[in-house]
C-alpha cells in the first residue's frame, strides 16, 4: 500500500478526507499533464502546479471599510487591537502607497465597482440635488441610468463562474430596493445608524424578505456578520465546488447619524482602550501655519473643545473596528473550516481615508494624504506566501482592485477600464521597481464640505505621483508637495518652482483626462425663483482640459425677445461668461446681469440658457433656468 493511502486509513475522518482529496488531485494533475505532453502541448494555465496547490479559480473575500484611514490599520494598531486582522496581515502584502481616486463614499464605491475614474464613469457625487454637490451628477440612480449596474465587478465575476455575495453598504443614496443583477446573494444596509437600522436582503430567512428592520439593540456589524455567514453556509451546502466572491462592506468606522459618536460602538467594547490618546505629535495635526494652503481650506486653529471631541471620535472609530475584526475572524474561520482558505484571497481596504484635525480639517473629500491614502492589505492563498508580512510602495489606486480581482479569477478585464491590475505584485511575481510601476493617478472631488462652520467648494483635480502631488483647486490656486522630503504636506512649493516646472505640472494635470465635452452646472438662480432687477448666476464649469467660457441667452416669455446685456432685441443674443481660472479642469464662474422688463406691469418670465464651450471649440449640454421677474 502506498504511504498516502496508509496515512489516510489511520487519520481522523476530516484529515482522511483532506488526504484523499490531495491524493486525487495529484492523480488528476499527473494524468492531465501526461495527456498534454502526449499531444505535444503544454499544461494549460488553469491546471496549477502541485507547489501552489491552486487547482481551481480562487475564492475572493473583499472587506471594503467605510472611512478607514491608513493610520487606523497601521501595523502597530493591528498588532495591538485586531487579532483576526493580525493573523491575515502576518502573511500579507501591505500596500503603503494606495489611494482612493475620489475621497468620498458614493463616488469612490462607483469607481471601485467599475474600475473607472469618476470623470469617466459619470458618478461624481453622492446625492444629486443637494447644495453640497454643486450641481454635479452621481449617486446610485445615476449609476443605474448610465448602465453600470449591468457592467460592473459583480456582473463580470458572475460571467467568470463565481457565486457573488454582497453584504453591507452598497453605494450611498438613491437605492431603489431592487436587487442588482451582479449579485446572487445581496444584502444592503440602509441608513446611517449602528443600531436598529433597516436592511434589504435576499439572504435572511424568506419571511423577512426583502426589507426588514433589525432590532433596536442589534448592532449592524453583527447583523452583517450573520448574513455573510448564512450566505457562505448556503454556498458550501449547495455548490461547494463553485468559487465565490464575498464583498463585505461594514458601516464602520463611519460616523453615526447624529452627534453622539459613542453610538457607533458595540456595548462589548464601550470601555475598550480607555487609556489611549489620539496621536497628535505629527506636525500636520492642527497644522501651525496654513498660509500656503488654498484659501478654500484655511481656517483658525482647532479649539480645545474640538480637540476633546476628536479624541472621543478617535476612540469610537477604533472601538467600532473591534467589532469588524470579530466579524472578519468569524468569516475567515468559516472559510477555513470548509477547507477553502488555502485557495482564498482576502483584500482589506477602505472607500477613502480620513482626517482627524490634520491640516485643521476633519473627515474626507480634501486632497491631502490623510484623506486619499487608504489601507490596502492583501492576503494570498497560503500556498502563495512564505508566512511573512511584506510591504510594497507601488502607487496603487482604489480602481486597481477591480482588475486585480478579475485577473486573479481568470475573468476577462474590460478594455475601457482605468485601473491597473497589481496581481503580479500581490503574488510576488513582479520585478518592476515601485517608482517605475506607474507614472501617476488622479484624485478628484466635486462636492463641497464644511471647513469649520463654513461650507466651501472642496473641488479640485490632483495628480498624485509616486512621491509627490500637484493639486489644482477650483479657485485657480495650486499646491505642490514633495512627499519624500515633506511627508506631512506642510510646505506648498508650487510658487517656488521654476515657471517651466509649474507649466509642465499644469499641462500634465490638464492632459490626464481623455477628451470629453465640457460640462456646466447652474447653482443660481434656482428654478422658479422670483428675481427683481438683477439676476445672480453662478455655478461650475468642467472640461477634460480647460473650459473656455459659457454662452448665456436670456429670453422673455412675454415678447420672445432676447436680452443682449444692455437692451432687448429680436435676434438671439449671447453673453460670454468667463470662468475663474484658465489652468484647472474644474472652475467656478459667476455673473450678475442687471435687467429690465418690457411689459406694462413690470412682470415677466425669463428663460436663461447656458452652454459651456471648451478651448477646442466643443459645445456641452445646455442648462436652463426659468424665473419670474417682478421689477420694482
Amino acid at each position: 500500500m502506498n504511504a498516502v493511502y496508509i496515512s489516510a486509513c489511520f487519520a481522523p475522518h476530516s484529515e482522511r478526507l483532506e488526504i484523499m482529496r490531495f491524493r486525487m488531485a495529484i492523480y488528476q494533475f499527473i494524468t492531465l499533464a501526461l495527456i498534454m505532453i502526449a499531444l505535444g502541448g503544454s499544461v494549460p494555465a488553469q491546471i496549477a502546479s502541485i507547489e501552489t496547490g491552486q487547482t481551481q479559480q480562487p475564492n475572493i473575500v473583499v472587506l471594503n471599510l467605510d472611512d478607514a484611514d491608513a493610520e487606523i490599520l497601521s501595523a502597530a494598531n493591528i498588532e495591538a487591537h485586531y487579532p483576526a486582522l493580525q493573523q491575515l496581515a502576518a502573511r500579507s502584502t501591505t500596500f503603503t502607497n494606495a489611494h482612493c481616486t475620489t475621497p468620498f463614499c458614493a463616488p469612490s464605491r462607483a469607481a471601485f465597482f467599475t474600475g473607472k475614474y469618476a470623470f469617466n464613469n459619470g458618478c461624481k457625487i453622492g446625492r444629486e440635488g443637494s447644495p453640497n454637490e454643486n450641481g454635479f451628477q452621481g449617486g446610485y440612480q445615476r449609476f443605474k441610468t448610465l448602465g453600470h449596474d449591468e457592467n460592473e465587478l459583480g456582473v463580470w465575476m458572475k460571467r467568470a463562474g463565481y457565486r457573488t455575495i454582497h453584504v453591507g453598504k452598497y453605494h450611498h443614496s438613491g437605492f431603489d430596493k431592487k436587487f442588482p443583477p451582479g449579485w446572487d446573494d445581496f444584502s444592503v444596509s440602509l441608513g446611517a445608524k449602528y443600531f436598529g437600522t433597516s436592511k434589504f436582503s435576499n439572504i435572511s430567512p424568506p419571511k423577512r424578505w426583502p426589507s426588514y428592520k433589525i432590532d433596536d439593540d442589534q448592532y449592524i456589524t453583527l447583523a452583517d456578520r450573520d448574513e455573510a455567514l448564512l450566505a457562505l453556509n448556503r454556498q458550501f451546502e449547495q455548490r461547494s465546488d463553485q468559487p465565490f466572491l464575498l464583498y463585505l462592506a461594514p458601516f464602520a468606522p463611519h460616523m453615526p447619524l447624529g452627534s453622539d459618536v459613542t453610538k457607533m460602538v458595540h456595548p462589548k467594547y464601550a470601555g475598550y482602550a480607555a487609556h489611549l490618546k489620539q496621536p497628535v505629535d505629527d506636525p500636520d495635526f492642527d497644522e501651525a501655519d496654513v498660509r500656503d494652503k488654498s484659501s478654500i481650506v484655511k481656517r483658525p486653529p482647532l479649539t480645545v473643545a474640538e480637540k476633546e471631541y476628536l479624541q472621543l471620535v478617535y476612540l469610537s472609530r477604533l472601538r467600532s473596528m473591534k467589532s469588524v475584526d470579530d466579524m472578519l475572524g468569524a468569516i475567515i474561520d468559516r472559510v477555513a473550516k470548509e477547507g477553502k482558505l488555502e485557495n482564498t484571497w482576502v483584500f482589506i481596504t477602505s472607500d477613502n481615508g480620513y482626517s482627524l484635525g490634520h491640516h485643521r480639517l476633519v473627515a474626507k473629500k480634501d486632497p491631502y494624504n490623510r484623506s486619499s491614502n487608504i489601507p490596502l492589505i492583501v492576503a494570498p492563498p497560503i500556498a502563495f506566501t512564505n508566512g511573512q508580512r511584506t510591504y510594497a510602495s507601488h502607487l496603487i489606486a482604489h480602481i486597481d482592485v477591480c482588475p486585480t480581482i478579475l485577473e486573479l479569477a481568470g475573468a476577462e478585464i474590460p478594455e475601457d477600464i482605468d485601473g491597473k491590475s497589481f496581481a503580479p505584485i500581490a503574488k510576488g511575481e513582479s520585478s518592476a521597481a515601485p517608482q517605475q510601476w506607474r507614472r501617476s493617478i488622479m484624485i478628484e472631488n466635486w462636492a463641497s464640505k464644511y471647513v469649520g462652520d463654513q461650507r466651501v467648494p472642496m473641488t479640485y483635480t490632483a495628480e498624485r505621483f509616486y512621491d509627490s502631488v500637484h493639486i489644482g483647486w477650483v479657485s485657480g490656486e495650486h499646491e505642490f508637495y514633495d512627499m519624500g522630503s515633506d511627508p506631512f504636506q506642510l510646505d506648498n512649493r508650487f510658487d517656488s518652482l521654476p515657471p517651466a516646472q509649474q507649466q509642465a505640472l499644469t499641462q500634465s494635470l490638464l492632459r490626464f483626462r481623455a477628451p470629453s465635452l465640457p460640462n456646466l452646472t447652474l447653482m443660481s438662480p434656482a428654478r422658479r425663483e422670483t428675481i427683481e432687477n438683477a439676476i445672480h448666476y453662478k455655478g461650475f464649469m468642467e472640461d477634460n482640459a480647460v473650459s473656455l467660457k459659457a454662452l448665456l441667452t436670456i429670453q422673455s416669455r412675454a415678447t420672445a425677445r432676447y436680452f443682449n446685456g444692455t437692451y432687448w432685441q429680436e435676434a438671439p443674443a449671447y453673453i460670454s461668461i468667463i470662468p475663474s481660472s484658465s489652468d484647472t479642469s474644474i472652475n467656478q464662474w459667476s455673473y450678475v446681469q442687471r435687467i429690465f422688463v418690457e411689459t406694462n406691469n413690470n412682470f415677466d418670465v425669463l428663460k436663461s440658457t447656458l452652454v459651456p464651450v471648451d478651448n477646442d471649440g466643443n459645445l456641452g449640454m445646455p442648462v436652463t433656468s426659468v424665473n419670474s421677474i417682478d421689477a420694482p
